[in-house]
């Protein structure tokens, strides 16, 4: 159903504070007069920090596949030409910059990763342990199958393996057989029914995490493809970028920095050359240089608590 944003929800928005807003969008503007990617705009705390730091003949692009977080921008910055929005998912930036007609020519590409606080304000959306909701978790609502669906269906060691991959969850056996014993006499539907079934599962408490916060970053990440989708637009964006143009990456866990970590050692070694190719090194370029890397302050951190875990990762594109 489509959402009628009100004055009310607007306000509320405000209560979303961009993580390493001002560093991330310092590093990304080598032109004020260029053209930018807000490559997950969510609710736009970046997009119009972007915009403020540019000028009149710069264009900002802005993509998010969560249907509410379009609708919101779309009535927010309607009255700003520079702007362009496009309802879909990263993976297709490509394709999305040869339909604006900037292939090639994008001088800077954001990403912040993640699950944004709003995700996790909304209860409905399934995305947090601590309010009992459906157990969704999709970003975009409109395609894919729910949480619910996959640990209903799935067999145990599939289960198993999301929650030891994709959330480092010591407990994931327990865990995984636990489901399986539940789902024998009930359907899962909801999220207080994974968490009672993660803390019976757990066997030594960690006084500083929630017992399900591996567990969910896992069943997330999994449902969302996260991970395999920015591998794969960390490929793409080489194309997109304009000579010296510049990837910021906003991280939040540690998988994601190892795709950034994996993706930099296997473009930069040129794997695809042949190993007796006579070619010094110094002939073969790598793609992107790492040029930064940076963490929240301790303000930041003290302002909007979800700053604590986030990396800053800006890569630029060598000719």
């Amino acid at each position: 159903m489509k959402k009628s944003w009100k004055t009310d929800d607007m306000n509320n928005m405000e209560y979303h504070i961009p993580v390493l807003k001002d560093e991330s969008v310092k590093q990304l503007i080598t032109d004020v007069d260029g053209i930018y990617i807000d490559a997950t705009l969510g609710y736009g705390g970046h997009t119009k920090s972007i915009l403020k730091s540019t000028s009149i003949k710069s264009k900002v692009f802005g993509i998010d596949k969560d249907v509410d977080a379009i609708e919101f921008s779309a009535n927010e910055l309607s009255s700003e030409e520079r702007f362009t929005l496009k309802h879909g998912c990263f993976s297709s930036l490509d394709e999305y910059a040869k339909t604006w007609n900037i292939y090639g020519s994008v001088n800077g590409i954001l990403f912040d990763l993640g699950v944004s606080s709003v995700h996790l304000d909304d209860a409905e959306r399934g995305f947090s342990f601590n309010k009992d909701a459906p157990l969704d978790m999709r970003f975009n609502q409109s395609r894919g199958k729910k949480v619910s669906e996959y640990l209903n269906k799935l067999p145990e060691k599939d289960i198993e393996r999301i929650l030891r991959v994709y959330g480092q969850e010591k407990f994931s056996k327990r865990i995984a057989r636990n489901i399986i014993k539940y789902r024998n006499d009930h359907v899962i539907k909801n999220t207080s029914e994974l968490v009672n079934i993660i803390n019976k599962s757990v066997l030594v408490n960690d006084k500083n995490k929630h017992n399900a916060t591996r567990s969910f970053q896992a069943l997330r990440i999994f449902v969302n493809q996260e991970l395999d989708i920015l591998r794969e637009v960390l490929e793409k964006s080489y194309d997109v970028l304009a000579p010296k143009g510049r990837l910021v990456l906003i991280t939040y866990h540690s998988l994601e920095d190892k795709v950034i970590k994996d993706f930099l050692i296997y473009n930069n070694q040129y794997l695809s050359a042949p190993r007796k190719m006579p070619i010094k090194p110094d002939f073969m370029n790598k793609m992107f240089n790492l040029i930064k890397k940076a963490k929240p302050s301790d303000d930041e951190i003290t302002i909007n608590h979800r700053a604590r875990s986030a990396k800053l990762n800006v890569l630029e594109k060598q000719e």
